[in-house]
């Protein structure tokens, strides 16, 4: 069955989604209408309190890459699903970007400290990136919530090839895999590069990313962040870094 136009429900509340342009179930992405438009957007600080405030989450999360390499997966995954879940409040993309869908990259998120489900999903996805989490194992899973049909987006971790995923989830504060889910139907999921589509726990490859909306110029800013940070780790730099010295 072919979706021809943008895929859009809910998230989590009361927020629209525009998540895919046009898709083929298990076989591939078609040219749709979505653009992939780069966003440049930084975070504003309207006032010396709120600059404090972001000042210390962005150095609370620095410190927690710098503070977290050595622990093994599964503690990197628990403490950073607990860090996100517990200093970034939920907030529709129209009251935090002004935007009805804008994908924010971790800095942002972590400035801001606001954000929807996707929001909190990629930040947790980069995060563990930063500390060493192979790629392969990482994939944002798209789902729907069961009662209600709306759509939500998660974080999935595949521990090897043939193991279930365990979903990260701002919703949920345990860690569970797919299996034990029965509120989600995951749809789909993407990495870097491919997306996939569910065969019940396994994954079927389904295109690359082309048709993605937002997430190539995520992509750039993330990795434009993640450059900027390790220089300043290599420098001794402190860690109060802000969006501001940014150049998107």
């Amino acid at each position: 069955m072919i979706i021809r136009n943008a895929l859009i429900s809910k998230c989590s509340g009361a927020r629209t989604i525009r998540f895919l342009s046009a898709i083929v179930l298990g076989c591939a992405i078609v040219s749709g209408s979505a653009i992939a438009t780069p966003l440049t957007q930084t975070v504003p600080v309207a006032d010396s309190q709120q600059r404090q405030q972001a000042t210390q989450r962005v150095s609370a999360w620095r410190a927690l890459i710098s503070d977290s390499s050595h622990l093994s997966d599964q503690e990197k995954l628990q403490r950073v699903n607990d860090f996100f879940n517990r200093t970034i409040r939920y907030g529709e993309d129209i009251d935090v970007w002004k935007q009805s869908d804008y994908w924010a990259s971790p800095m942002q998120t972590v400035e801001k400290g606001m954000g929807d489900c996707e929001d909190f999903a990629l930040a947790k996805f980069f995060t563990l990136q930063l500390l060493g989490i192979a790629d392969s194992q990482l994939r944002m899973v798209y789902a729907t919530q069961t009662a209600t049909q709306q759509a939500h987006m998660v974080l999935g971790y595949w521990a090897n090839e043939q193991a279930e995923p365990v979903l990260l989830d701002n919703l949920e504060k345990a860690m569970l895999p797919i299996s034990q889910r029965n509120d989600l139907n995951v749809k789909f999921a993407f990495d870097e590069r491919n997306l996939f589509s569910f065969d019940h726990a396994r994954l079927q490859w389904v295109s690359g990313v082309d048709q993605l909306p937002n997430w190539q110029p995520l992509l750039q800013r993330a990795k434009r962040e993640e450059s900027v940070i390790a220089r300043e780790e290599a420098s001794g730099a402190p860690h109060e870094l802000l969006l501001s010295a940014l150049n998107y």
